[in-house]
């Protein structure tokens, strides 16, 4: 019972965190696009793919579920390397994913052009096909190599500093 309450409180503080970041990630982007939430969400829908988005998302969740409980462990006193191990891999699987996603685009891009003639009628909607393809291929890069450094930076900084730091310190106060 006591392992259940335990999942079920990491769970609690995971969506916290990530519904949080999402919050002001959307605030973010609100401010630097200049766009309302719903233009946002339909131009990541345009450029990324959902599967894309799904993938990202899972994978953002899980290395939020490991950050918590590795700050859990450590603070008290428990070994928490499985789930630093977990979260690191999940850090490195987000630029894997994005990777695989630009060489997708890249993949569908040429693929429009192997099946048609191109020809003054044809080009334009040759190249609006192409662009498409190649925003997907290079959008998810753009996005998913910056994240997964930053998850790799977060778990390896937020580690160091819990084994660093006596157990009874808790985030916020002066070490």
């Amino acid at each position: 019972m006591g392992n259940i309450l335990t999942i079920a409180g990491s769970g609690s503080k995971s969506i916290s965190l990530i519904l949080g970041t999402a919050v002001l990630g959307a605030a973010v982007a609100s401010g630097v696009m200049g766009l309302e939430l719903r233009e946002i969400a339909d131009w990541a829908r345009e450029i990324f793919s959902v599967t894309f988005m799904v993938l990202l998302a899972i994978m953002l969740a899980g290395f939020a579920y490991c950050l918590v409980r590795l700050v859990e462990r450590r603070k008290a006193g428990l070994n928490g390397d499985v789930w630093f191990e977990a979260a690191s891999h999940l850090a490195g699987g987000v630029a894997t994913v994005a990777l695989t996603y630009t060489l997708l685009g890249i993949s569908l891009g040429i693929g429009t052009l192997a099946g048609q003639e191109v020809n003054a009628e044809t080009v334009q909607s040759i190249i609006g096909e192409l662009t498409s393809h190649f925003s997907l291929a290079f959008m998810t890069t753009v996005i998913g190599l910056p994240v997964s450094a930053a998850l790799r930076a977060v778990i390896h900084i937020t580690d160091t500093y819990l084994k660093s730091s006596p157990a009874t310190l808790r985030i916020g106060e002066q070490s």
